[in-house]
């Protein structure tokens, strides 16, 4: 009996079952500690407020739109060539011309029927020299698109032509003959400097010789 006694005693007592509902725990606030107090003549600064900038509202600004300009046409205006007889030409005439052209070849190759290949290369360009001459030379335009006397202009350039050619070539041989008579008159001088070097040479020589006898 002792036995089962002891061991009720030392077994650990089952708490009974309640209903009741748990109370609450007890709320604790916390206190900040204090200030200290500053000492004699000191005072406490409050650290500066950062005052964060504030921020404007950004517009962005639109391009203008601009018109585009308008191109305005550009008036060609025709100028007078300088420098010729009578002043009447201008751009306008440059399908007169041509036509003229075409009209002088017709007549140079009714002088020439059986031209070789290569004159008749140079044909048209010597029809354009022609036509210039006579372009710049007339009093007028109805002088220089008149046909009843074209082939009469152009022997008379031609023969004008033949002149000044051979004046042409009577200053270049001119020139060639001057500088032919200067290239000699050169030749000699050098001739004559070569001559008084010898002579220069030869008389120091014989002074030598006297000098060793």
């Amino acid at each position: 009996m002792q036995s089962a006694q002891t061991q009720q005693q030392g077994a650990p007592q089952a708490v009974p079952p309640t209903n009741q509902a748990m109370a609450p725990a007890p709320h604790i606030q916390m206190q900040m500690p204090a200030q200290a107090p500053a000492p004699n003549g000191y005072q406490y600064q409050q650290p500066p407020q950062i005052q964060q900038p504030q921020q404007q509202p950004q517009y962005q600004q639109q391009p203008q739109q601009t018109a585009p300009p308008v191109a305005q046409p550009q008036q060609k205006q025709h100028f007078p060539h300088q420098g010729l007889n009578g002043g009447w030409q201008s751009d306008k005439d440059v399908n007169d011309r041509r036509k003229m052209i075409a009209r002088i070849v017709q007549l140079l190759q009714q002088r020439k029927p059986n031209a070789p290949q290569e004159w008749l290369k140079k044909l048209p360009q010597m029809a354009k020299r022609l036509e210039e001459s006579l372009y710049r030379s007339a009093k007028s335009f109805q002088e220089y698109n008149d046909t009843s006397t074209l082939k009469q202009r152009l022997q008379q350039l031609a023969v004008n032509i033949g002149m000044k050619t051979k004046m042409i070539q009577k200053q270049q041989q001119a020139q060639q003959q001057a500088q032919r008579q200067q290239a000699q008159r050169q030749q000699a001088q050098h001739q004559a400097q070569h001559q008084a070097q010898r002579q220069q040479q030869a008389a120091q020589q014989q002074q030598q010789q006297q000098v060793v006898q």
